[in-house]
């Protein structure tokens, strides 16, 4: 199928500037075939951008689809109380349909903000690439393993690598996972790494995000979160390291040389009192870092727009600096910087003819967005998910004129409801 796109005012998120560029896109199948001024061929359908802004879709790089029946669930608790008295209790009765539908929520609310990347890290994980399949979304998928719930995941962790890894036009890839330091020992942790290597993909990992967990690991292990990943061989495989708070100068110097990088997820970090992570020293130091939402219970949102905000407003008043971080750099790791992490930067990330079909097209019509005097700090600051009107990814439109054309939101948030009163009562 050939699609055109008209009219556009095109952020291509390439270069170190910000620059609008008033062109039509034409993506044969599911990627991007030309950019040029008044492309004229026959296609199969054209959409009319209308001089909207059209930019890559963005690249979540940590989330917990499943966990969408947990937003407003328990809050203003902090991480150690809210996991182990909240929210672990109710997923240990979560059944198939849970899941899938969840699931399927999550992907929805992404697809509706302009999300076209998710990296997703739960159990159940076969019924979650379900809902992944289902949606159209473009994810990265990892069984999340613990000392107490090793069980299949390996086995399943290689049967879909298998399918989906070797599949080089695959929507979906799979990494392996484990949950944190503090929920897996040593034995747990080499089996994951070693899983890794065997099929040559990565690990997505929460390291480094509460002082509990620094407290706890040196008292255990006498050395950082960092040192004991590192020394159990962790980082010699691509990594995405989930909130990344509390390095030390000599932890920085240990995630300097790691394939991958940082998932930063502000709002969470906020909510649960996490801390505050120091984005700008990461960046300083060479270290890759993209943008995550976390779980919808953590975080309320999977609106990425949101989380942008959050990045540059607690960078600025974290280093006392209101130039601490330009809008245009936040807006970079929400799209091509997040692809990095994930590996994914030859294929999304940016707007260019051979890359994948994921662009997202944002409503600039009402008054709010007049004037724009500087696009990336009018998206960074003032924009939402609400604003986002189409949602492309791998040359499918699967919303347009917020209306999704290949989902029933209607039965997923019946599902869900369900879903809630069973858990919940």
């Amino acid at each position: 199928m050939k699609l055109l796109l008209k009219n556009s005012r095109l952020l291509d998120m390439v270069g170190d500037l910000p620059e609008i560029k008033e062109r039509d896109i034409l993506i044969d199948e599911n990627k991007i075939a030309k950019i040029s001024e008044n492309i004229d061929e026959q296609v199969d359908k054209v959409i009319d951008c209308n001089k909207n802004i059209v930019m890559p879709g963005f690249v979540n790089t940590h989330t917990h689809l499943a966990m969408s029946i947990f937003r407003g669930y328990k809050d203003d608790k902090g991480l150690m109380d809210w996991l182990y008295n909240s929210i672990f209790p109710i997923e240990d009765k979560f059944i198939e349909d849970d899941f899938y539908w969840n699931s399927y929520g999550s992907c929805l609310e992404l697809i509706e903000t302009g999300t076209t990347t998710c990296n997703d890290m739960y159990f159940g994980t076969k019924y979650i690439l379900k809902a992944v399949e289902d949606s159209g979304i473009r994810s990265v998928v990892s069984w999340c393993i613990t000392d107490n719930s090793i069980g299949n995941k390996p086995v399943e962790t290689i049967e879909y690598s298998e399918k989906f890894n070797n599949d080089k036009d695959s929507r979906i890839k799979v990494f392996t996972s484990f949950h944190a330091p503090y929920t897996c020992n040593p034995d747990t942790i080499k089996l994951v790494v070693d899983l890794a290597k065997k099929l040559n993909t990565g690990i997505h990992v929460h390291l480094s995000e509460t002082e509990d967990e620094e407290n706890q690991i040196k008292e255990k292990y006498g050395k950082t979160p960092t040192e004991y990943l590192r020394d159990l061989g962790v980082f010699d495989v691509p990594v995405v390291l989930a909130h990344g708070i509390h390095f030390s100068s000599s932890d920085i110097e240990i995630i300097k040389n790691i394939t991958g990088g940082i998932s930063h997820n502000p709002i969470s970090n906020c909510k649960l009192a996490s801390g505050i992570c120091d984005v700008i020293n990461l960046r300083n130091n060479g270290i890759k870092v993209g943008i995550g939402t976390d779980g919808t219970g953590s975080t309320s949102t999977l609106d990425m727009f949101e989380e942008m905000k959050v990045t540059a407003y607690l960078q600025k008043i974290k280093n006392m600096n209101p130039e601490a971080i330009k809008a245009y750099d936040v807006l970079k790791m929400a799209t091509i910087e997040g692809a990095e992490v994930l590996g994914l930067q030859d294929e999304i990330g940016t707007i260019e003819v051979g890359k994948k079909a994921d662009i997202i097209i944002i409503d600039t019509s009402n008054i709010r967005f007049t004037p724009i005097n500087d696009i990336a700090t009018t998206l960074v600051y003032l924009a939402n998910g609400s604003d986002v009107l189409t949602t492309i990814v791998d040359g499918k439109v699967l919303m347009e004129n917020r209306k999704f054309l290949y989902s029933d939101e209607n039965l997923v948030k019946e599902h869900i409801n369900q879903n809630c009163k069973r858990l919940f009562k």
